[in-house]
């Protein structure tokens, strides 16, 4: 029960505040998020993923819903529900009377089990499959990357990882780079190398991929640490393209030695200016079991005295200049991994437990997926790129009382809000959409 008691605010004597404002709630804007998941009719998918077969007050199923609504509301910790247990907003849209508290959560978590951690990876890709329909997509751009997920305390499978020098987990993953959407999430511990079992990681996603877009054209991207003969074979097998950058050994260096003479040879001492040489040349390494073409640049930035070499390995035919800026179109993945963890807290893994770690990764990758998938088809251009935290800003901490009757219950949100024409205009879309 609040206090009747008014606070007193020094900076004019005549302004006071308390806590018996009513039944409000400052996240309406999740009245959006779940419009859109009925439209995906995402809810039965968690239920069949979580596969309950206890009857509880809270159900696996509820509590992973809870979880992805929570997220996106930036409330990342368990313990944040504890104070949410009775908001309006979130106790309507859930269906509930109260949350699942912070115990209750910890408990699922550590009852969850392999099965349903593939379920979830498999509800991942459902997701994905909405947000880009097959007979609409007619190239995806595979970006694999890992990256660094720490840690404090002791938490099974933590340990340092020298490439980060730093504690944590080494979790792989893979988006599709022509907008962000995540593929695959794999928790990992944090001392394994960048490609370590990069095939079972991948295998799996390629069958898919072939089961369920046969007519669309995909291409591997990645860097030097998933430059191996195991992940070009994968590829091959499955008719995939491969973008992979080189490390610069020796032995290239010695294929684009002609390349380097004549890139002296052409720009000597102009140092004024940025100077690039393109060129190609076909290697095969000892490991690998066919020849590869690779893509070399000699660039010399203003005022650098030395040029240096880049090679990027590919089985596409375009234009070494066309290769090159395609790869580095890669760079756009650093900032959906950086979207994941700041604004989804996807790297904030606090259990003991391995597998609990994993199962919340994969709820925060389809809280993510959930968000990105709807900005782009909700929203109007001038906010479907934008990242969460704006759009939580905008569009999801917006007040409202609840007014309940007999009959129904009304949201009824701040008349102040500034993008009433919006969060309309956002909604009508979500109606108008049909999901497969």
């Amino acid at each position: 029960m609040h206090s009747l008691q008014q606070g007193t605010l020094n900076f004019n004597k005549s302004l006071s505040y308390d806590f018996n404002g009513g039944n409000l709630s400052s996240d309406s804007g999740l009245l959006l998020i779940r419009s859109f998941l009925e439209k995906m009719r995402l809810k039965p998918l968690i239920k069949e993923a979580c596969n309950d077969s206890v009857s509880r007050i809270h159900t696996f199923a509820s509590i992973v819903e809870q979880l992805i609504y929570t997220n996106i509301a930036g409330y990342h910790a368990d313990d944040h529900s504890d104070a949410l247990r009775g908001d309006p907003v979130f106790t309507r849209i859930l269906g509930k009377d109260t949350l699942a508290s912070q115990p209750t959560i910890s408990r699922c978590m550590n009852t969850m089990n392999p099965n349903n951690l593939k379920a979830l990876n498999e509800l991942l890709l459902t997701t994905f499959i909405k947000g880009n329909p097959p007979h609409k997509t007619h190239e995806i751009i595979l970006d694999i990357d890992s990256t660094l997920f720490g840690t404090f305390g002791k938490q099974e499978g933590a340990d340092f990882n020298y490439h980060y020098q730093s504690n944590g987990f080494h979790p792989l993953v893979l988006f599709n780079g022509t907008n962000g959407d995540l593929i695959k999430l794999e928790l990992r511990p944090g001392k394994v190398y960048t490609s370590k079992n990069i095939g079972e990681f991948l295998e799996p996603v390629l069958k898919w991929f072939e089961e369920n877009y046969p007519h669309t054209q995909l291409i591997l991207r990645g860097d030097s640490g998933f430059g191996t003969p195991e992940l070009y074979n994968l590829c091959d097998a499955y008719g995939v393209e491969v973008l992979i950058r080189q490390k610069s050994y020796a032995t290239l260096k010695k294929h684009a030695s002609s390349l380097m003479d004549e890139f002296i040879e052409t720009y000597k001492d102009d140092f004024s200016k940025k100077h690039v040489m393109y060129g190609e040349f076909m290697y095969q390494a000892s490991s690998w079991n066919f020849p590869m073409r690779i893509i070399t640049r000699i660039e010399r930035a203003t005022e650098e005295l030395v040029p240096r070499a880049t090679f990027v390995m590919t089985t596409l035919a375009a234009a070494p200049d066309t290769i090159i800026r395609a790869y580095n179109k890669r760079g756009a993945m650093e900032n959906f991994i950086k979207e994941g963890k700041i604004d989804f807290a996807m790297d904030k893994v606090s259990h003991s437990s391995f597998m609990a770690n994993a199962i919340k990764s994969i709820i925060k990758a389809l809280a993510y997926n959930i968000v990105n998938i709807m900005k782009r088809l909700i929203f109007v251009e001038e906010y479907n790129k934008s990242r969460l935290l704006s759009i939580r800003s905008l569009f999801i901490k917006v007040a409202c009382r609840i007014v309940t009757t007999a009959r129904r219950t009304t949201f009824k949100l701040c008349s102040s809000y500034p993008f009433k024409k919006q969060f309309d205009q956002a909604l009508k879309r979500i109606n108008q959409l049909s999901f497969k």
